[in-house]
């Protein structure tokens, strides 16, 4: 079994940085026009070669035996289509909160992941067809949630979703998607919603705003109208 992992960067970036991962890698390094996060992580996944593809980025570290964590997690779980891992910081702690013991994912449980702990078989991936969604992601119409829709999108296809908690790379503690002062953000996360549940997606952004709104400079019902706009953008154009 063999493992490659697929780097997403612009403007040479990760090349730049002039690391190399401890496993074999795919970059694709966005230098024209026609950007986005998920038309290159789509690149990346068509281009992929390997038993296993782990989604990454360009600003990460990564353990040095990333390769056999990934590798052995796939050997011990062969129902598994996709595993999602752990996220560390600099000086060792989880980036996020974690539960501590592994289970298989539901349409709930996906709304934490990052997409840099996601990785697949990539058999499983090509038979479905499975891809991002280019109309979210950074540099997109709506510049989050590409990794939500990316896994439910997969539950839906009938693909498993295992979570194992083992951290395999390193980030400093900090999310672009996490940032509700920037209403783009939150009319994007209403889109995903809609994508995700169509109708229901107006209830799912109006408990995610109950929840979510005092972390932004806006009163509950502001959130929930960004979101609702993100919603209504998203029906514009599909």
């Amino acid at each position: 079994m063999t493992l490659q992992i697929l780097i997403s960067t612009m403007n040479n970036k990760f090349i730049d940085r002039n690391i190399t991962p401890p496993a074999p890698y795919v970059l694709i390094n966005q230098i024209s026009p026609d950007k986005g996060l998920s038309k290159s992580r789509n690149q990346a996944i068509a281009k992929n070669s390997s038993d296993i593809g782990l989604i990454s980025d360009d600003d990460l570290e990564y353990k040095e035996d990333i390769e056999k964590i990934i590798l052995e997690a796939f050997t011990k779980n062969n129902d598994a289509d996709i595993i999602t891992f752990q996220v560390q910081t600099p000086d060792g702690l989880a980036y996020k909160k974690y539960k501590a013991d592994s289970f298989w994912h539901t349409q709930k449980s996906i709304m934490s992941v990052s997409s840099v702990e996601i990785a697949f078989r990539n058999s499983s991936i090509k038979e479905k067809a499975l891809k991002f969604d280019e109309v979210f992601g950074l540099g997109s119409d709506f510049p989050t949630g590409e990794e939500v829709i990316f896994l439910s999108d997969a539950l839906k296809m009938g693909l498993k979703i295992l979570y194992i908690p083992i951290p395999i790379v390193i980030h400093p503690l900090e999310s672009s998607g996490k940032n509700y002062d920037n209403p783009l953000l939150i009319q994007a996360k209403g889109a995903m919603f809609y994508r995700i549940f169509s109708f229901l997606g107006y209830g799912a952004s109006l408990l995610f705003a109950l929840k979510k709104y005092k972390s932004s400079p806006h009163s509950m019902m502001q959130f929930f109208a960004l979101m609702s706009q993100g919603i209504r953008n998203y029906r514009s154009v599909k």
